[in-house]
């Protein structure tokens, strides 16, 4: 079985969210398809200034930003950066694995993020799946904000990764003329 990356298998989760959002843009006259690209771009940068910051010194575009994540990380030490997962399921690489209050924290970073969504939990709990850890959050860039949560029953969140792979590899046989 061919193993995809968690982020390829939230996308074929419908995200209502995302359709109300993109509407609202819409009435505002604002064309989303331009933008796509500049916010792709934006995340990516601030990913890897996150992480040229913390591996080799190199400095953030924007100051104010370096300063916060210099607070912001004062109280925390990185486990590991960028590490790669798999399971029988998937694959994928985790954006840091922090020590916050002597907790081990999965953490993904996110851009301008304000709320946590089922495809926020589902990932970072794939991610657990395979890296022990005590909890889960999202960290909003460039604000800093970090949004731990914690699930009490994880085998939900995980059957259904385990379905969307499942689902993933059977579209991808059909696509293939395979079945």
């Amino acid at each position: 079985m061919y193993k995809t990356s968690v982020t390829e298998l939230l996308k074929l989760l419908d995200k209502p969210e995302l359709l109300n959002w993109a509407n609202k843009q819409g009435l505002q006259g604002i064309d989303i398809s331009k933008d796509r690209s500049k916010w792709l771009k934006d995340g990516t940068s601030i990913h890897s200034q996150i992480e040229n910051f913390l591996l080799k010194g190199t400095p953030f575009i924007n100051k104010e930003t370096q300063f916060k994540f210099v607070k912001f990380m004062a109280n925390k030490e990185v486990l590991g950066i960028e590490n790669k997962i798999e399971t029988e399921w998937f694959t994928g690489r985790y954006d840091i694995k922090l020590l916050i209050e002597n907790k081990e924290y999965i953490v993904d970073w996110k851009l301008n993020h304000k709320t946590l969504y089922l495809e926020n939990k589902l990932q970072l709990i794939g991610y657990a799946m395979s890296e022990k850890c005590d909890g889960l959050a999202i960290v909003s860039v460039p604000d800093l904000t970090l949004m731990k949560f914690s699930v009490s029953n994880r085998e939900p969140y995980e059957e259904i990764l385990k379905a969307l792979a499942m689902i993933y590899n059977y579209k991808k046989e059909i696509e293939n003329g395979k079945l």
